[in-house]
C-alpha cells in the first residue's frame, strides 16, 4: 500500500510551488468530502468475530451513547427475535435483515449521528434488556482526519491516483479566478472513489490503476 507520503511526493512533482503540508491539508479535504456520505467500507467490524460489535444494553434503559468512533448507526440487528415483550406493539419490533448472506432480524430504533464534540446516540424503541451478547450495532466509523503523513489514507490502493487527481484540480483551481474550479471534477471523482469502497473496482477494463493514472491529462503533463 503507498504511504501518505508518496501520495505527497507524486502530487509536489506537478505542483511543486506548494509545500507538502499545505498538500496534505488539501488531501484531508478531499477526504473529508469523500466521507461525508457513508459507505460500506467504513462499517466497524469486530475482527475477532467477523460480526459489528455487540452493544451493551440495561433493561429499564433506552437511550445510548455510541462508541467515540461511531459517526452514525446502520441499524441494530439480533439473531433472532426477543420473545420478552414489554408492549403490545413489541411484535412489529423486528423486520428481517440481511446481513452477509445471513438472515438477522433489525431492531426498531431511533438515532442521531456524531456532531462536532456530540457523539451519536441510540434509542431503542423497546426495552432491550440487560445483555451483552444481544445486539449487534452496525455503525459506520467516524473519519480520521489526516493530520500528518504517517496516517495512512483510508483507501485502496487502487484509488489512489484518484485521489492525487483531485487534489491537484483543488489546488490548481486557487492559483486562478473564482471560476476556474470544477466542481463536477471534485464530485466525479469522490463518486468513483465511494463506488469503489461500495461495490469493488471501478476500474476500466484491462487496466491497472498506474495504467489509469497515465492515460488521464493531468498526470500525463505533468509527471512523465
Amino acid at each position: 500500500m503507498p504511504s501518505t507520503s508518496f501520495n505527497v511526493s507524486r502530487i509536489k512533482n506537478a505542483v511543486g510551488n506548494y509545500s507538502r503540508q499545505q498538500i496534505l491539508d488539501t488531501m484531508d479535504e478531499l477526504l473529508q468530502i469523500i466521507y461525508s456520505e457513508n459507505t460500506m467500507s467504513s462499517i466497524v467490524i469486530d475482527p475477532a468475530t467477523g460480526m459489528p460489535p455487540y452493544l451493551i444494553t440495561t433493561a429499564g434503559t433506552r437511550h445510548y451513547t455510541c462508541p467515540a468512533n461511531c459517526r452514525e448507526t446502520s441499524s441494530i440487528f439480533v439473531e433472532r427475535p426477543i420473545r420478552q415483550y414489554s408492549s403490545s406493539q413489541s411484535r412489529a419490533m423486528y423486520t428481517e435483515y440481511i446481513f452477509r448472506n445471513a438472515r438477522y432480524y433489525k431492531v426498531a430504533i431511533t438515532s442521531t449521528p456524531a456532531l462536532i464534540n456530540t457523539l451519536a446516540t441510540v434509542t431503542f424503541i423497546d426495552d432491550p434488556g440487560t445483555t451483552t451478547d444481544k445486539y449487534f450495532h452496525e455503525y459506520f466509523r467516524v473519519y480520521t482526519a489526516l493530520t500528518d503523513e504517517t496516517i495512512q489514507i483510508p483507501l485502496p490502493e487502487e484509488v489512489h491516483w484518484l485521489l492525487r487527481k483531485g487534489v491537484i484540480h483543488l489546488l490548481r483551481g486557487e492559483n486562478y479566478s473564482s471560476g476556474m474550479l470544477d466542481e463536477s471534477v471534485i464530485d466525479n471523482i469522490a463518486k468513483k472513489i465511494r463506488n469503489k469502497l461500495n461495490k469493488g473496482d471501478q476500474a476500466r477494463a484491462n487496466t491497472t490503476p498506474i495504467q489509469e493514472e497515465y492515460l488521464d491529462a493531468d498526470f500525463h503533463n505533468d509527471y512523465y
